[in-house]
């Protein structure tokens, strides 16, 4: 089963099981957690580097305080893998996010963050090859959409986009400049709060 179908169904199931928000519900405050998976397509900038996307498998933990209905704020780890042509990637972002709902009724909401990025690269068939790594500051935009699932669980369909900043790409000696990232990500998350 391909990786979009397994996010359509997720979807499809947090659609399916979760129940209406309620205009009169008590403000939200406090800590929360949550996790997501989906897919996602990233790229690699750089002067020798292909630009083309590869999809891969996806997914975020993430925990932190809501100060009102409108507004809350956390810690995430994102991640996405990928094993195309005989070469591993991955890229890890440690950021810091802010989740705002426009009004108190709405159940979607935007987002915004910063972290870092680390991005890692390695070939699958020869394991003394230098693998290519770097590490560079990110921007996080994303949207998301709370379906009420029980008394404090929430169901949510998310899209992100990540981009990174320019860093260096290196492997043993050799050093690329002006490398940069981007990732694509959509899914279905939960969240405790």
């Amino acid at each position: 089963m391909s990786l979009s179908r397994i996010a359509a169904a997720c979807l499809l199931a947090a659609l399916a099981l979760s129940q209406p928000a309620r205009a009169q519900e008590p403000m939200l405050r406090g800590p929360w957690l949550g996790a997501g998976i989906g897919t996602a397509s990233a790229a690699v900038n750089c002067d020798i580097c292909s630009g083309d996307r590869n999809g891969g498998l996806s997914g975020y933990l993430a925990g932190g305080f809501t100060f009102n209905r409108s507004l809350r704020a956390g810690a995430e780890l994102t991640g996405w893998l990928d094993n195309t042509d005989e070469v591993r990637q991955r890229l890890l972002l440690y950021g810091a996010s802010l989740y705002w709902t426009p009004t108190p009724t709405a159940s979607w909401y935007l987002k915004g963050g910063i972290g870092m990025l680390n991005y890692n690269a390695d070939t699958t068939d020869d394991e003394e090859d230098d693998a290519l790594g770097a590490s560079t500051g990110a921007l996080q935009l994303g949207v998301g959409y709370d379906f009420r699932a029980g008394s404090r669980l929430w169901l949510t369909p998310y899209a992100n986009l990540i981009v990174s900043t320019s860093g260096n790409l290196t492997s043993g000696n050799s050093i690329v400049t002006d490398a940069s990232f981007s990732l694509m990500q959509i899914g279905a998350g939960v969240t405790w709060r």
